[in-house]
């Protein structure tokens, strides 16, 4: 089972933009953005930590399901609408809570040592563009 650190400061809505395609969708991410080589491997029964907008990762998720090839409306500023389930890029991972971490994400990064080229080692504070990291 792997383990991963996903990002989530800007409050995207996962479970509204993916509802059509089943319940509890996690995060997303596309080909093109920082932390894919990492997103691209999570698998069913893995486990997802999400720092929120308030910079806490307050749960942890299983993985229960993961969707390739989804297609959004890029035509609004957050394409936070799907056309097409496929013939896209987009990766989505849906899951369950499974436990509560109530914890701030530099604490979280420390005491399991998350390492990341978008995470500055010394003071464990995300840089910009982190969206995903395996550890």
């Amino acid at each position: 089972m792997q383990r991963f650190l996903v990002s989530n400061i800007a409050d995207r809505r996962h479970k509204a933009i993916y509802k059509d395609l089943g319940e509890g969708a996690i995060f997303d991410l596309s080909p093109s953005q920082h932390g894919w080589n990492e997103f691209s491997s999570v698998a069913v029964d893995d486990s997802i930590y999400v720092i929120n907008k308030n910079l806490n990762v307050v749960l942890h998720y299983k993985v229960t399901k993961v969707l390739d090839g989804i297609k959004l409306d890029e035509s609004t500023d957050l394409a936070d609408k799907v056309l097409s389930s496929e013939g896209g890029n987009i990766r989505v991972v849906f899951g369950v809570p499974v436990n509560r971490v109530d914890m701030e994400y530099p604490t979280f990064v420390r005491k399991n040592g998350v390492k990341s080229t978008k995470i500055n080692p010394a003071t464990s504070q995300m840089l910009q563009g982190f969206n995903c990291a395996k550890f």
